[in-house]
């Protein structure tokens, strides 16, 4: 079992075993490929840019409109990336693959 004494991430493995983890750890082993897994990014996790454009997460996987004009929450968003290429706060982002 992994367990990490400075950890921010509960991963849990095909076997359903929890591990308490790193994010960057996990990006160090090349532990974040997302692409095709549901992440919860949109929905508890956004990312607003200069232009006020709101978007789910840092990866900005979907745009969710302007925050001056109209946006909403996203809750199906499905991960475009190869890897999580935005910062340690979208890795800790829930992803799983099949609806939980």
């Amino acid at each position: 079992m992994i367990k990490h004494e400075n950890y921010n991430c509960r991963a849990t493995d095909e076997q359903g075993h929890e591990h308490l983890v790193y994010a960057n750890w996990m990006h160090n082993e090349s532990m974040d490929h997302w692409q095709g897994y549901h992440c919860d990014a949109g929905h508890t996790r956004f990312y607003i840019d200069k232009n006020f454009d709101v978007w789910s997460g840092e990866c900005k996987n979907n745009h969710l409109g302007n925050a001056l004009t109209d946006w909403s929450p996203k809750t199906d968003t499905v991960c475009k990336r190869t890897t999580c290429t935005g910062c340690t706060d979208d890795l800790i982002t829930r992803k799983y693959q099949n609806d939980i």
